[in-house]
């Protein structure tokens, strides 16, 4: 699991570097177009290398409200990364326009990412 949770924290100084290229716009989303891929291929990462089988079904886990809402979490955070996408590609073609309404949106963006890191990290047994 640790290294689980450095992947994810390289993730968030990823996208801190991504932000901080927000100004050249073709780069910005190059790089959050990576983080997006990083993002929808971790799960399957987590699979792959941890026995979820045991811990959801054998430990009669799965019902937990834990997981629940850390997957409805992860859910609304692939929501909002269209929602993301639709508003850049709009605020690449006119930028007045739907610039604030892509700001405000990063901002949602970070605060939901951060809350389905904390609560993948509350699932974290202890070993």
């Amino acid at each position: 699991m640790l290294t689980s949770v450095a992947l994810v924290l390289a993730s968030f100084v990823w996208l801190c570097i991504a932000l901080a290229f927000r100004k050249q716009h073709r780069l910005h989303a190059a790089m959050m177009a990576v983080l997006w891929l990083f993002d929808l291929l971790f799960p399957v990462y987590l699979y792959l290398t941890h026995d979820w089988y045991t811990r959801l079904v054998t430990h009669e886990e799965l019902m937990a409200f834990g997981i629940w809402i850390h997957l409805i979490l992860a859910l609304s955070l692939y929501a909002l990364y269209v929602f993301q996408m639709l508003s850049g590609r709009q605020m690449l073609q006119q930028w007045d326009e739907e610039r604030q309404n892509h700001q405000m949106q990063a901002r949602a963006f970070i605060i939901l990412r951060v809350f389905v890191f904390v609560s993948g990290a509350l699932l974290i047994e202890s070993v």
